[in-house]
């Protein structure tokens, strides 16, 4: 019995980057996930992290605060934490010269809590929490510019709840229960206008994923007290949602679709996304000059991916692959403090840009060819280009089953120990190419 591998002709893309990138910085925890981030001066803030399972059955490890003073380059040190918590989203203003922080997550899933500013203290940065319920937890908080915040998330029972706190988290009241799905991120485009999305993507224990079937994006017209529904989705939930200005912004669906409106939010039409293959969207942000980032990615974690727009949202494309690092391979959200200054919130370690990354990356593209076609056990894999360039097989479930590297215009792969089936190939530079069945003969 032979086995030969169906192989064709791949067409891919290289990014030569000519702008200032992406670069992975120097806090490093391997158990934990950073969650998102907030900074109140250049290069000074504070990242938000929790347990490395936060899945529905969850290991009783601890989620905290973690502030950094050199922009994270460096490493950062702890300020807050405590067992069995996990922190998902965290919020800054400034308020008579100083930081107002407030971040929100939950104790196993199983009891809302908010961790403010520590009452009577005159550092703003001593913390401590509020738990606000039982049978409830947080996945987002956001601040309007007069401090009152408002956090999100969603019930035992599967709804999506908002509560609302006038003392700067002291205490806290339900304003909404959305039905359905969770809350998973909200934005104030200003005082009065507001959204939320609901049925995001869930990390389960031991790095697996959930994707609910359905979701929903509100809107509050007077400052967060109300909020109707605008859109609704049958397929999957959405991770995140912001605007560029009071008529057009994007939400990111779980599936890798993006949304778009033009009218403030009355309708939602998706817009076009030019990366290949499988991932999931967690977050999106339009920077104060206008360019939008989204992050995403693959679900076997392989990959994070960066995706910018300079359109407003009307069309994404890549900016940036982990594909190459050992860190920082699930993105899971995006922040700007300036133009200059951008932090991607990751598992292991965040990212950080080292300058103004300022369009999608210049690209030029590499031929690959794959011979002989059919292949019994060797595949020789050729290219235009000398340069190495990492290449994954990925099988029917999702695992990188082979890593290789081209080794100059002509590369050997050895496929004798793959099982027959179904399998892709991926050069580690954020594009998905064809597939290959391994057959048996």
């Amino acid at each position: 019995m032979i086995r030969s591998v169906l192989l064709a002709s791949i067409l891919t893309s290289a990014s030569a980057t000519l702008h200032a990138q992406w670069e992975a910085s120097g806090i490093l925890a391997i158990s934990n996930h950073f969650s998102a981030c907030a900074f109140h001066q250049v290069d000074t803030g504070i990242f938000v992290y929790g347990a490395n399972n936060p899945g529905p059955s969850p290991s009783a490890t601890e989620g905290g605060l973690l502030r950094t003073t050199d922009g994270a380059s460096g490493g950062g040190g702890y300020i807050w934490y405590e067992p069995s918590m996990f922190l998902e989203d965290i919020d800054v203003k400034m308020a008579g010269g100083k930081p107002w922080y407030i971040a929100a997550g939950h104790e196993l899933y199983d009891r809302s809590v908010v961790v403010r500013k520590t009452l009577g203290s005159p550092n703003p940065l001593q913390f401590d929490s509020v738990r606000t319920g039982t049978g409830r937890y947080y996945r987002a908080i956001r601040m309007r510019n007069d401090l009152v915040a408002f956090a999100a998330g969603g019930t035992s029972t599967g709804d999506g709840i908002i509560d609302m706190s006038a003392d700067t988290g002291s205490t806290w009241a339900n304003v909404a229960v959305l039905p359905g799905q969770p809350v998973s991120r909200l934005h104030f485009v200003n005082d009065q206008l507001a959204f939320a999305v609901t049925g995001g993507y869930s990390r389960l224990v031991n790095n697996g994923l959930l994707q609910p079937d359905s979701g929903a994006i509100y809107r509050s017209t007077n400052g967060g007290m109300d909020w109707e529904q605008v859109h609704a989705s049958t397929i999957t939930g959405f991770s995140d949602v912001d605007f560029r200005t009071a008529e057009i912004g994007v939400a990111t669906r779980n599936d890798g679709a993006i949304l778009r409106t033009t009218d403030g939010g009355d309708t939602w039409v998706p817009a076009s996304v030019s990366i290949s293959g499988s991932y999931v969207l967690t977050s999106v942000v339009f920077r104060d000059d206008g360019l939008g980032f989204a992050s995403a990615y693959r679900a076997d974690g392989t990959e994070g991916i960066i995706l910018t727009s300079n359109d407003g949202g009307a069309n994404w494309g890549f900016n940036y692959s982990t594909a190459g690092m050992n860190g920082a391979r699930r993105i899971y959200d995006l922040y700007f403090f300036d133009d200059a200054h951008g932090y991607a919130s990751a598992h292991w370690k965040p990212l950080v840009t080292d300058g103004l990354v300022t369009a999608v990356p210049q690209q030029e593209t590499i031929r690959f060819e794959l011979f002989p076609n059919p292949s019994t056990d060797v595949v020789m894999l050729r290219t235009m280009d000398e340069a190495s360039v990492p290449v994954e097989l990925i099988d029917a479930m999702g695992r990188v089953v082979l890593r290789t590297s081209t080794t100059g215009r002509e590369t050997k792969i050895d496929l004798s120990s793959l099982k027959a089936g179904l399998y892709r190939v991926r050069t580690g530079i954020g594009q998905e190419v064809l597939s290959i069945p391994l057959m048996r003969q």
